[in-house]
């Protein structure tokens, strides 16, 4: 189980020291990405995804659930009323369901691919000033310790939160 870490850095520099700490921690390229207002200005440095820059996974998931009750619901009305294909079977519903479901996650993956995710929504400000946003996923067993070591040694990073949220079990 991974947790994302996010920081807001000044420059481009700060983003390359970060990153060579954050190798030397043993964190895997894949698994580091930043964000700037222009993506040429971030050079070599690996760029935020889609599935980072919209929530379309969100979408998706969402799109499954309402395409899944849409499918019921005509597979029913095709089962009740069968007056255009004859005679029906109860078949019919789960027929209806799957291909709802399949047909509404597509469409609403390919809607949500055009908007910005609701977590980098919040880092527009700073990302319009020139700040660049680095997302960093790391292990849950070593969460505490990278971002402590990074805050430490790097205080031009502003910590900024971690997704999904920190919790105590025990208040």
């Amino acid at each position: 189980m991974r947790r994302r870490l996010y920081f807001v850095l000044p420059d481009i520099k700060s983003a390359h020291t970060l990153m060579d700490e954050l190798l030397l921690q043993r964190i895997d390229e894949d698994h580091i990405h930043f964000h700037a207002n222009q993506p040429q200005y971030l050079g070599n440095l690996p760029k935020v995804h889609a599935m980072e820059r919209s929530d379309v996974v969100y979408s998706a998931m969402g799109g499954f659930l309402f395409g899944a009750i849409s499918g019921l619901l005509g597979g029913i009305l095709a089962y009740m009323v069968p007056w255009w294909f004859g005679e029906v079977s109860l078949t019919v519903i789960p027929y209806c369901m799957v291909l709802g479901a399949i047909a509404c996650a597509a469409w609403a993956a390919a809607v949500a691919s055009a908007a910005p995710s609701f977590r980098i929504k919040s880092y527009k400000s700073a990302i319009e000033q020139g700040n660049i946003l680095m997302i960093v996923s790391v292990p849950l067993r070593r969460l505490n310790e990278i971002r402590l070591s990074l805050v430490s040694k790097h205080p031009e990073a502003s910590y900024r939160g971690v997704w999904p949220a920190e919790h105590s079990l025990f208040p």
